[in-house]
């Protein structure tokens, strides 16, 4: 029996993470998910042999998964964060790079010192393309943290998911700020943002940026509109490719990388 634990295990990474889990290993895999946020009394997370609510940052909720099995996992699935968006990430705060990676990053650290984990698998996107640039702020320092540790050596082997965008917390957060701030668009610092939003109405604005992400990506992977049904298969990927670091999920194009995308090299 293998031991998998799914941090985030309602959002839409962690929901592919556990299909994939059961798609490869059926019932000889012992799936422990968590999930925070308005708690529901009895709850449980389809796929999972048992749901776990709480923080992950709350030293009860360690001390749970801890002793499930004396905290110890064939694999970890970090799939959850929040962070400041909406901003370019080049005018991202130090305050709102560290309160994004309190929940983003941090944990990760914590759960590869306390736990017994054979690999570590955590979630990146193409942050450096020009539109997420212009609006991924704190968050894109979280990814890129993310994709450094990905890379170093540590207690466990590390692995990265890097996606094209889909429909996320993370993507409604940008676009309910954009909404917002685009009333005004000479609020809009971003000459490119900016031209998406004027002499529109904000929603139309939102429409054509979202289409410009899509055509960037296309132009840049070669593939675009990335869904629940290609984030599963980036993940069977993942039991294909066992020594994999990098794996790049664009539309329905699935291909592997051993580098992180720096900030340096596109933050001019």
């Amino acid at each position: 029996m293998s031991n998998f634990l799914v941090i985030g295990g309602t959002g839409v990474m962690g929901t592919s993470a556990i299909q994939a889990i059961r798609e490869k290993y059926g019932d000889n895999a012992n799936i422990l998910a968590n999930w925070y946020g308005k708690e529901e009394p009895g709850f449980t997370i389809e796929g999972a042999n048992e749901t776990l609510f709480g923080d992950i940052n709350d030293p009860q909720v360690l001390e749970k998964i801890k002793s499930f099995d004396d905290g110890q996992f064939d694999t970890l699935f970090y799939a959850t964060a929040l962070g400041e968006v909406g901003v370019p990430i080049a005018e991202a705060t130090q305050e709102s790079i560290t309160l994004s990676n309190k929940l983003s990053f941090d944990p990760i650290l914590k759960l590869e010192a306390e736990l017994s984990v054979k690999t570590i698998v955590a979630y990146s996107t193409f942050y450096v393309i020009r539109h997420q640039l212009s609006t991924y702020g704190a968050m894109g320092h979280s990814k890129e943290a993310i994709e450094k540790w990905t890379v170093e050596k540590g207690k466990a082997k590390h692995v990265c998911i890097r996606a094209g965008l889909f429909e996320s917390q993370s993507s409604r957060g940008i676009k309910l700020l954009l909404r917002k701030t685009a009333k005004n668009p000479e609020n809009l610092r971003d000459p490119l943002l900016r031209s998406y939003f004027e002499g529109q109405s904000s929603k139309e604005g939102i429409k054509k940026f979202e289409e410009g992400i899509f055509n960037e990506e296309k132009e840049a992977y070669g593939d675009c509109r990335t869904t629940a049904e290609d984030l599963y298969q980036s993940h069977l990927k993942l039991f294909e490719a066992p020594e994999s670091v990098f794996i790049n999920v664009c539309g329905k194009k699935i291909w592997l990388t051993d580098s992180p995308l720096l900030l340096k090299d596109y933050l001019k």
